[in-house]
């Protein structure tokens, strides 16, 4: 059953208008660009969409809440990252939250960048805006945008001092593309290397989709990560809906990446209304 069918047959239409909004944009940071403004005045609490009348119901539930765009905001002025690669970009609406929060952080430094990566080009919401500037859009898979990064680090660690080790080209990493194990896993295994120790990755939908969910269980096992998950908004306008969540993970050190398990191979969402796996299920 599609998601579009289980929102019919488990509740009634939800109510679309965004009746909570008005508070979210008044939470926006200051100078947030005014069509990402707009773009939060079409969101709706109860449900965590966003009005699109392209979309099934007419609710799109591609972008991440509001309130974890927020989350993404408020953790890139915490952390302060200059080097951020994010996976999944859609509408580039956490793309624009991330690259406000490093303007604001680091004013005009040029070293700040924010490197996004999806293979479907769209109309996104940093165009024509003062954002634009520090946001390089890859319109390829993760994993065939991968190798130019690969062999960055390579003349980087070679410049720094030969051999593996050493600098890295990263110092946050954003992952939230197609949500399957053999993803999440493969991004992980190319991309971590690439993130400095004490660099942080933050996974949206690591409770709705148990692929992601098993990756981050993988995190969690292994003593070169700190892992935290929270619950986020999102309901889908079904009673009993597992929320997205987002996990925080921090490298502690360097090692090994981690390895697919061939067990999970296909793994994906997994039964929407049981218990998430990382609250337990299995």
């Amino acid at each position: 059953m599609g998601l579009s069918q289980l929102i019919r047959a488990r509740s009634s239409p939800p109510d679309q208008t965004p009746s909570e909004a008005p508070g979210l944009v008044q939470a926006l940071p200051r100078g947030f660009p005014a069509v990402l403004v707009e773009y939060v005045r079409s969101y709706n609490p109860a449900t965590g969409g966003y009005t699109n009348r392209h979309a099934p119901d007419g609710v799109d539930y591609a972008s991440v809440e509001v309130e974890v765009g927020l989350l993404w905001h408020a953790l890139t002025l915490l952390l302060r990252p200059r080097r951020v690669l994010e996976t999944g970009t859609y509408r580039g609406f956490s793309t624009c939250c991330l690259a406000h929060a490093l303007k604001a952080a680091h004013a005009d430094d040029p070293r700040t960048s924010v490197v996004t990566i999806d293979p479907e080009p769209r109309n996104h919401l940093w165009i024509d805006t003062p954002l634009a500037d520090i946001i390089r859009y890859i319109p390829k898979t993760s994993q065939d945008a991968a190798p130019e990064f690969a062999a960055r680090l390579r003349v980087v660690r070679d410049n720094a001092r030969g051999g593996d080790g050493g600098p890295a080209l990263f110092d946050l990493l954003v992952l939230d593309s197609d949500h399957h194990y053999d993803t999440i896993i493969s991004e992980l295994s190319l991309f971590e290397p690439m993130l400095e120790v004490g660099g942080h990755i933050l996974l949206h939908d690591s409770l709705y989709y148990d692929g992601v969910g098993r990756a981050v269980e993988q995190l969690r096992a292994s003593a070169r990560f700190e892992t935290l998950t929270l619950d986020s908004p999102r309901t889908h306008g079904v009673p009993g809906c597992r929320p997205p969540g987002v996990t925080l993970v921090r490298k502690a050190r360097d090692g090994e990446p981690l390895a697919a398990d061939p067990r999970f191979r296909g793994l994906h969402v997994g039964d929407r209304l049981q218990a998430a796996l990382l609250r337990g299920a299995r």
